[in-house]
């Protein structure tokens, strides 16, 4: 027993890890690393862990506000009205920041395929104050570091910071990462061999080393490699996987994990695909002695696995095997649906017969783009749904890929969600990345890929962009899903989501005010502006986005429209959207029971005895009003 009372001392601390896991090292606080977390300009100095050129800047980005939002783009989307899944285009590092308010500790699963730093590949050049048009004035021109840079956000890293460019654009990223899991949620990082020791670092920094949970090969092809510059033959990629809080995650449950081993059903077993085990003892083990007769009449007496009852049991039930044409040893036959159902134990190996290749992603593609290849080393979709295994999602998660690419999660969650009869939702996030850049600056096999890429897009009449072409991948996945299950859809109680809405990282709807202006005429003009803040081509639908994600409101929420107002039932809002606002408007909106009223200042105009009249009727029913 513990003879003393609680350690105050102790439990802070232990808070204070929860919170900031990054600012530990070797179980210390580093108080400097807290500073910066904080906002704080510090010097980090020199300590054991991971440094690089740049490091002290990346806490000032990550504290970086931005005014930025999401356009909606229903053009692009597919069953806008129902469908619980995003699709956003865009810097994935500002779509986090826009993101990070209403998704805060919501997220059950991460994964992300970003950037190997191969010097062949492109980094975020994550300068948000240059406009595009300093871009474009910029294109062509190489920077301070070695590094080309382009005019869609892009540079190649090849420069002589080549790793420090790249941790620089990680570490915010996994950052803001680590905030929107849940608990209980985990994350999984393909890397290749370019980076994998600092991205291991890297984690255990940003979540904490106690919540690594495993460092996974996977054999990315089912060929072996025939490469003779090479001394070893690229065969395998890493994932690295890191929970929130490994506690929780143990909790919550652990996950279906996917089962290992030659399964097949040569006799035809009605109870499916099957491997098996000798029911003859070890030689380091102990057993039942009886006799059993094999199919051939040879009799053997010996120490057995089980005893005699429980083999004429598996022996009437057709689970005892005997290779060899009937001369063989008893074999204990155990099948691939009991193994799924009752998991086992990961391992860090993960083959591509069970979890999948760059051969069967290839497959997926030419499955949905009438036989064309149009993406380079993708994800297959089993990879995905065995992390989601892992995972332990359930009906109504969500899993996010910030590196969305070719859009592997999306059609991986609508498959496991076809499978697993529930709906997992997805947030993937791909920037606009024009493919004719990237055909310059391409090998020849890549070329291909994307001339097979722009013919797909040109035949939609869609953008030459990655976005573009991700987005068409996931429309046909769906249809693809209705069309191979329709039966199982049919019998499904809740309908299975293939749909998603489409948005863009787009800059505010209001008008911004500049402090900075000391004219006179300037002034009174940025005032009379004030008057209706709102930009000239944004729409309700935008505005409505913005004012959602800026109160930390999910823009999928569930919201009703009563004609003259909008009501958010999950966080008792009311929204007036439209202009000249008149008393019985209003009297309509307090009705609604909201809690809080939020009002365009365009709706009021300058009737300020309106808007006092108003506010008081409110503050009587103890509703608040905000006038945007």
């Amino acid at each position: 027993m513990d003879a003393y009372n609680d350690n105050i001392e102790s439990n802070q601390i232990d808070k204070l890890k929860s919170l900031f896991p990054e600012v530990f090292t070797e179980g210390k606080v580093d108080w400097g690393r807290l500073k910066a977390t904080l906002g704080e300009a510090v010097d980090l100095g020199e300590r054991y862990g991971l440094n690089w050129k740049g490091k002290s800047e990346v806490f000032a980005k990550i504290q970086e506000k931005t005014v930025q939002t999401l356009r909606p783009d229903q053009d692009n989307s597919v069953d806008w009205a129902t469908t619980g899944n995003m699709f956003i285009e865009g810097d994935n590092l500002a779509a986090l920041k826009i993101l990070h308010k209403s998704y805060y500790g919501k997220v059950k699963m991460i994964y992300i395929d970003p950037p190997y730093n191969t010097g062949n590949d492109f980094v975020y050049n994550d300068d948000f104050k240059q406009t595009r048009k300093s871009y474009e004035a910029e294109a062509g021109i190489v920077d301070d570091e070695g590094n080309i840079t382009r005019d869609d956000g892009l540079r190649a890293n090849t420069g002589g910071h080549k790793h420090s460019n790249w941790l620089n654009m990680m570490y915010p990223r996994l950052f803001l990462a680590r905030n929107l899991l849940r608990q209980d949620g985990v994350i999984f990082v393909s890397i290749d061999d370019n980076e994998v020791h600092n991205l291991r670092l890297m984690m255990n920094e940003i979540f904490g080393e106690e919540n690594f949970q495993g460092h996974i090969h996977w054999r990315r092809r089912a060929n072996q490699p025939n490469d003779p510059t090479k001394m070893i033959g690229l065969v395998a990629e890493h994932i690295l996987v890191y929970t929130r809080k490994a506690e929780a995650y143990k909790s919550s449950g652990v996950g279906k994990i996917a089962v290992t081993g030659d399964f097949s059903n040569p006799d035809n077993d009605p109870n499916g695909p099957w491997a098996s085990k000798p029911w003859k003892t070890g030689s380091s083990q102990s057993g039942t002695k009886y006799k059993i007769q094999l199919p051939s009449g040879k009799e053997i007496f010996d120490e057995w696995m089980g005893s005699e009852e429980t083999y004429r049991k598996f022996l009437e039930q057709g689970r005892i095997y005997f290779p060899s044409g009937g001369h063989g040893l008893p074999r204990k036959k155990y099948y691939l649906s009991e193994r799924r159902e009752e998991g086992q134990s990961a391992t860090n190996w993960w083959p591509s017969d069970v979890f999948g290749n760059n051969q069967e992603a290839t497959l997926e593609q030419k499955e949905l783009f009438d036989g064309k290849v149009v993406f380079e080393n993708p994800k297959p979709a089993s990879l995905i749904k065995n992390m989601a295994d892992i995972s332990n999602v359930k009906d109504g998660d969500i899993a996010v890929d910030f590196f969305a690419g070719s859009g592997t999660i999306m059609q991986a969650a609508m498959e496991y969600s076809v499978e697993n009869n529930i709906n997992l939702n997805t947030i993937a996030i791909q920037l606009n990345e024009d493919l004719d850049k990237n055909y310059k600056n391409a090998k020849s096999k890549a070329k291909q890929i994307i001339k097979n890429a722009v013919a797909v897009l040109d035949g939609m009449n869609l953008e030459h962009t990655i976005a573009d072409l991700s987005r068409e991948r996931i429309r046909r996945a769906g249809a693809k899903i209705r069309t191979d299950f329709a039966e199982k859809l049919a019998e499904r109680e809740k309908p299975l989501d293939l749909g998603f809405r489409s948005y863009s990282v787009s800059e505010s709807n209001f008008k911004p005010w500049n402090e900075m202006v000391t004219d006179p005429e300037e002034i009174r003009q940025q005032m009379l502006d004030a008057l209706d803040p709102i930009e000239p081509d944004a729409t309700d639908e935008s505005i409505l986005t913005e004012l959602l994600l800026k109160r930390g409101i999910s823009p999928l929420t569930d919201i009703e429209d009563h004609d003259t107002y909008l009501f958010v039932p999950s966080a008792n809002l009311a929204i007036r959207l439209i202009p000249d606002l008149t008393e019985p408007d209003f009297a309509e909106i307090l009705a609604s029971g909201a809690r809080t009223i939020l009002v365009l200042s365009r709706a009021l105009g300058t009737n300020e005895t309106l808007r006092m009249n108003l506010t008081l009727q409110a503050e009587r029913r103890g509703v608040k009003v905000e006038v945007v």
